[in-house]
């Protein structure tokens, strides 16, 4: 949940700073915000497809949250550097898809050998 809330929040601040330098009516900005919750579901779904597919990766919520906003900042990233076009919007949609799948992957808690080696 947290790596969907830090990617959420790149994508509201992008909302959020074009909508407020346009001219529309309310019911536009409601369904511009609510078209973009769902829309930023889609990628979170390689996250819940590599979980199902018995993921073990294991990592605190601070860096899910982090892990998140980067992945926000990538795609955005790629949009404005004109990596990708507008038109290829699909295209970025995949790349974070795909990142969130191999975030499901990465673990940063412990091993066993780090906590024997600080044992000595």
């Amino acid at each position: 949940m947290y790596l969907y809330l830090g990617y959420l929040l790149v994508q509201l601040y992008a909302l959020i700073n074009k909508l407020l330098h346009t001219n529309m009516s309310l019911s536009v900005m409601l369904f511009s915000i609510i078209v973009v919750f769902i829309w930023s579901l889609i990628p979170f779904i390689g996250y819940w497809l590599a979980k199902w597919l018995n993921a073990n990766g294991q990592v605190n919520k601070y860096t899910l949250f982090i892990f998140g906003v980067g992945v926000g900042l990538i795609e955005n990233s790629l949009f404005y550097f004109d990596f990708l076009a507008k038109e290829q919007n699909i295209i970025g949609t995949f790349i974070v898809f795909f990142l969130f799948f191999i975030i499901a992957f990465i673990s940063t808690n412990k091993t066993e050998f780090d906590t024997k080696k600080e044992n000595c």
